[in-house]
Order: structure tokens, then sequence, then C-alpha cells
């Protein structure tokens, strides 16, 4: 349900029309393969990025201990928590030997109970 409510995946299926019939900014048109490609390339990236927000609004976990949860690769966890970072959903929570942990932050900035 949250990945529906995704501001990329409502504009590339409001824009689907427009790409495959007109073609880009650029007049490229857009072939319906390679449309669907690239959404479900934006879903996988929601899904997973939802999956990452959804655990860590239990309790803050490290990147292993989220892999181990989702089976979500390393690299694409750490990818998706750089991004979460910089858009101030999740933040550091400090360390557990000696990987970092992180943790969800609530609409306001600050952690999640």
């Amino acid at each position: 349900m949250r990945m529906m409510e995704s501001e990329r995946i409502r504009w590339l299926l409001g824009k689907r029309p427009t790409l495959t019939t007109k073609g880009n900014v650029f007049g490229e048109m857009v072939t319906e393969t390679r449309f669907d490609i690239v959404l479900h390339n934006a879903a996988t990236v929601e899904i997973e990025r939802h999956m990452i927000l959804q655990e860590l609004e239990k309790s803050p976990k490290s990147v292993h201990q989220l892999h181990e949860i989702t089976g979500i690769p390393k690299a694409d966890i750490v990818r998706q928590i750089i991004a979460l970072m910089k858009w101030r959903k999740v933040d550091y929570a400090g360390r557990e030997g000696r990987s970092p942990l992180y943790c969800a932050l609530s609409e306001q900035g600050e952690e999640a109970e």
C-alpha cells in the first residue's frame, strides 16, 4: 500500500500514455517493454525502501540485520539508507559492536517510537 502512495510510481503511471505514444521531452519514443522495465525497477526500489522503513520503525537495526530480515542485498540496503537519510526519514541510532544502527524518523523528524 505504501508503495502505491509513492509520488514516483503515481507519476510514472500517469505519464505512461504520453511516454509511449508521444515520447519523452526529447521526442524519443518509449516502448511499452522499456516502460514496463522502468516501472518495475522503480517499484522494486519503492518496495525495498518501504520494507526497510517498516523494519526501522519497529526498532533500530544494522544493515546486516535488515538483510537477514528482508533478504535485500546489503549494497541495496546501504543505497536505500543513504537516500532515506538524505530525505530525513532515517537517522543514525548508535552502534552495535562495529555495526552502525539506523532508526526511522517520524514525520516531524524525531525517532519513531
